[in-house]
């Protein structure tokens, strides 16, 4: 992990412990799990007394710009009365770092009633109570695992019409469909649960099964994944420039060129044109052949 975010890290939790307004903060993610690396980020979150929760709400974003940097894109995800994660990336010298800080009212913690990966503090034992009476995981059930198998067929039913009208896209929502329930299924194999988030569960499946999984996708390997990255980038930025411009708001520029310096600082290749004479067949341009079946 950047050294500068364990320092931010603790500021804001030196910050929110003299508040009396905060009744704890605990972390999350991977470095809940002591699983970070030199490409992780901060998942916090602080625990807000409910009287007080709207006007620490209200004060995050300037607090979070002074405990970490000049914050260049702000996005709350999630929202509601009482609960909201700010993802937010922000300046560090000539660097962008990210930062998911959340913050929830304490009668909401208390009835989601979910076990904190590490507590940082406990202003009055809140959290070490819902940790110590968190339900251990029930087994999937065999109804469940059938419902999975179920799932799984109807969605490779839908493949067949979406087959004969040569539809693209839809074959491809069923493709991501069919995979996130095969995931669930390695998972319950594996460490007899669904999971949450398969792309990071998927690192946890064991190494054959990684590999196995792979034939969802057609942009099977990392340079297949960041060219298509770098040609998207761009239409996405014309498509969202065209969209400013008809809303008649301006285009945040600068957001895009602070993620596009960040991805050459990671050493991401830059788009490239196609080759002249090169010309696509027609299943280079649906995407669909033999192989799809």
């Amino acid at each position: 992990m950047h050294p500068f975010l364990l320092e931010a890290l603790a500021a804001a939790e030196a910050r929110f412990r003299a508040d009396s307004r905060c009744a704890g903060m605990y972390l999350h993610g991977s470095i809940g799990r002591d699983e970070t690396d030199a490409y992780s980020d901060i998942d916090v979150c602080a625990v807000i007394e409910d009287e007080h929760y709207q006007v620490v709400k209200d004060e995050m974003r300037d607090l979070c710009g002074r405990l970490f940097g000049p914050i260049v894109v702000w996005l709350p995800e999630g929202e509601r009365p009482n609960y909201c994660n700010y993802a937010f990336l922000f300046e560090h010298g000539d660097e962008l770092l990210l930062t998911d800080f959340d913050i929830i009212s304490r009668s909401l913690f208390v009835e989601r009633n979910q076990l904190p990966d590490r507590i940082l503090w406990d202003r009055a034992g809140v959290l070490g109570e819902v940790a110590a009476k968190a339900r251990p995981r029930a087994a999937v059930s065999t109804e469940r695992v059938l419902r999975l198998v179920d799932t799984f067929w109807v969605y490779a039913y839908l493949d067949g019409k979406y087959w004969r009208r040569a539809d693209l896209y839809k074959l491809l929502y069923v493709q991501r469909a069919l995979f996130q329930v095969h995931v669930r299924v390695l998972n319950v194999l594996s460490r007899e649960e669904e999971g949450s988030w398969w792309a990071g569960d998927m690192q946890r499946l064991l190494a054959k099964d990684q590999r196995r999984m792979r034939a969802y996708f057609s942009a099977a390997t990392l340079g297949a994944v960041a060219r298509s990255l770098a040609k998207s980038l761009g239409l996405f930025a014309a498509d969202a420039r065209r969209l400013c411009c008809q809303k008649d708001v301006p285009y945040p520029a600068e957001r895009e060129a602070a993620v596009r310096r960040h991805l050459r600082a990671m050493g991401l290749p830059e788009p490239t044109r196609r080759q002249p004479g090169i010309v696509p067949t027609m299943a280079d341009r649906s995407g669909i052949g033999n192989g799809g079946r």
